[in-house]
């Protein structure tokens, strides 16, 4: 089966490898060395000197829960930023923490509101708020928020900006020095070409002195001891070894590449897939100021059912593409991941794909010309 939903990601060849050797000592010298190379590779892709990133062996949703329980007390007051499902989600997680949290929402489809996230910190019970939440890229909605410009709005306050960057690093640029970011959650299986199974956690000191304020939320997630720990290249408890490898051997490979490369090559493939099935019909859900280099959500065309789209891609051609359920998008919008190890032929691939399904609905397309407005794009691509 063909992977291409928005995480996770297919694992490049070399990645596999690495995956597949012995398993090594967690408290070796060997493994010290491996952890610490790992996090001096993750740094430029977070965008930090400063912060030391912490490998956890977990999913991003469970890095996600455990940055709010350092953080947050039963009872804080929490913003949300809600533009799309994402937002929506981290908001119920610092709720399901005891948390007292408010939504400020904004319309799907397009990236959080910074001046309205002002005026709200700017009323009189604004300066309460412990933290603000806000995702960097939501896969549902296709929207990429300026991570900069709520930074602007947050860092002088007291609150800490918390983000989630799960499907967003090593696909679009992060500044968490630039831009005052204080904790910052990524995961291993999306832009980062790995199998799922870690997450990766950024704090800045205006973090930690609040986390060191906070009693210990349990054990396993205890981000004060991983930090201690990482210091010395360790992981508090057993790690899984050969993710760490794997994430290793994939870091090695983008910065073979380096990063302004990446950027440059994942915008020009998320913009290929759009060129090319805009000619089937498919148009971008998202703001196109705003629209997502890693994942392109399309709605499906009057007449066309975005369910059958997804079952005739896997039936008929064995690619695995994602609708939209769980959110209120179900229905109507298809999703397609262009993030992490994508290279132009799936792009091409994809199109040529999308348009047999949509033709099998009876919906008339010209195949050519979304072949060739996908070609116009990928000229621009490296190989």
């Amino acid at each position: 089966m063909r992977l291409r939903v928005p995480g996770p990601t297919p694992v490049p060849p070399r990645v596999l490898r690495a995956l597949g050797q012995q398993v090594i000592y967690h408290r070796s010298s060997e493994f010290k060395e491996l952890l610490h190379d790992t996090a001096a590779m993750l740094q430029p892709l977070f965008g930090t000197r400063t912060a030391n990133p912490i490998v956890l062996t977990s999913s991003g949703t469970g890095a996600l829960e455990a940055v709010l329980a350092n953080s947050l007390r039963p009872g804080d007051r929490v913003l949300t930023l809600d533009n799309g499902h994402w937002g929506a989600r981290f908001g119920r997680l610092a709720t399901s923490l005891g948390a007292s949290v408010e939504a400020l929402s904004s319309s799907w489809g397009g990236g959080a509101d910074a001046e309205a996230l002002r005026r709200r910190l700017s009323a009189p019970d604004g300066g309460e708020f412990v933290a603000v939440l806000v995702a960097h890229n939501d896969t549902f909605t296709g929207a990429v928020t300026d991570l900069a410009a709520i930074s602007d709005v947050v860092r002088d306050t007291s609150a800490l900006l918390v983000v989630d960057a799960v499907s967003s690093l090593g696909c679009l640029p992060i500044e968490v020095d630039a831009w005052g970011l204080d904790l910052v959650v990524s995961a291993s299986q999306k832009g980062l070409m790995c199998p799922p199974g870690l997450a990766l956690v950024t704090a800045s000191e205006k973090a930690w002195r609040r986390i060191d304020k906070v009693d210990p939320r349990g054990e396993y997630f205890d981000l004060r001891r991983a930090r201690d720990m990482a210091a010395q290249g360790q992981a508090t408890f057993t790690p899984a070894v050969n993710l760490v490898r794997a994430l290793h051997e994939a870091l090695r490979m983008v910065h073979e590449t380096g990063l302004t490369q990446t950027f440059a090559r994942q915008a020009h493939l998320g913009r290929a897939l759009a060129a090319g099935v805009a000619e089937l019909g498919l148009s971008l859900y998202p703001n196109a100021d705003v629209a997502s280099p890693c994942v392109s959500v399309l709605r499906v065309p009057e007449g066309v059912d975005a369910a059958k789209i997804v079952a005739t891609m896997r039936d008929r051609y064995g690619t695995q593409i994602a609708g939209a359920r769980r959110s209120r998008l179900d229905g109507t919008v298809i999703r397609v991941g262009t993030m992490g190890y994508c290279r132009p032929d799936d792009i091409r691939l994809d199109v040529w794909q999308l348009a047999g399904a949509v033709q099998e609905q009876g919906h008339v397309v010209d195949v050519a010309t979304a072949i060739a407005a996908t070609e116009r794009e990928l000229e621009e691509v490296a190989a």
